[in-house]
């Protein structure tokens, strides 16, 4: 596909998620206990409970990561949400048994679009997460969008991004623009900045970014 034929795809999308409201939300976890034995005893059951999203299709994404509890190693996760709002992800969550007991906390909800890629690896993952800097002109959005889009479509096929999502950001005045946030496969967070450096709208200086440890992606 030659980079002009990407620019109506990229319009295609930005109507399309305009249309739309964004339904999945990226969610931070952290525990709130320093007790060891009451994480590994309520295990089992948050497993369990959160399983049954996962069945029911609410979770789209899910990542592990490393974790020390009163010294010792426990998985913690960062995943994906469809939901309507923030607040519908806190009701989902609050009946689960980490969550009733006190012993997991959200550290973030980050509402991130709707995903338009994905591809199923277990590797190391950061998020990048792209903010407009400031309103930009129309034509200008869809140059940067069409060089963008095309080049996370090829890192997509070569395993370098794992999903994306499409969102809409707003600016005073009503005005809004398409934005979007990659998952990205990376040694460390500085081969993620080297990424990042190869996107238009970071090239541009036309946006701000923000990485984030994900985990280890796991089929669901």
């Amino acid at each position: 596909m030659k980079p002009l034929k990407m620019i109506p795809l990229a319009l295609g999308f930005a109507l399309s998620a305009t249309q739309a409201h964004s339904a999945a939300f990226g969610v931070s976890l952290e525990w709130k206990t320093d007790d060891a034995l009451t994480v590994l005893e309520g295990m089992n059951d948050q497993r369990s409970a959160f399983s049954e999203l996962i069945k029911e299709g609410i979770i789209h994404d899910l990542f592990v990561r490393h974790s020390t509890v009163d010294g010792k190693q426990f998985p913690i996760i960062n995943f994906v949400m469809e939901a309507d709002s923030a607040d519908q992800v806190l009701k989902r969550l609050e009946p689960l048994p980490f969550f009733k007991d006190d012993v997991v906390k959200i550290s973030a909800i980050r509402d991130i679009g709707t995903k338009w890629l994905d591809k199923e690896m277990i590797q190391n993952t950061y998020s990048l997460e792209l903010t407009w800097l400031e309103p930009q002109q129309n034509l200008l959005v869809d140059q940067i969008l069409g060089k963008d889009l095309q080049k996370v479509v090829n890192w997509n096929a070569q395993g370098v991004v794992t999903s994306a999502y499409l969102s809409i950001q707003e600016f005073d005045g009503n005005l809004k623009q398409p934005t979007y946030s990659i998952a990205v496969q990376a040694r460390d967070e500085d081969h993620v900045q080297e990424i990042a450096q190869e996107l238009e709208a970071v090239k541009t200086e036309s946006v701000s970014y923000s990485i984030m440890y994900l985990g280890y992606k796991m089929n669901i």
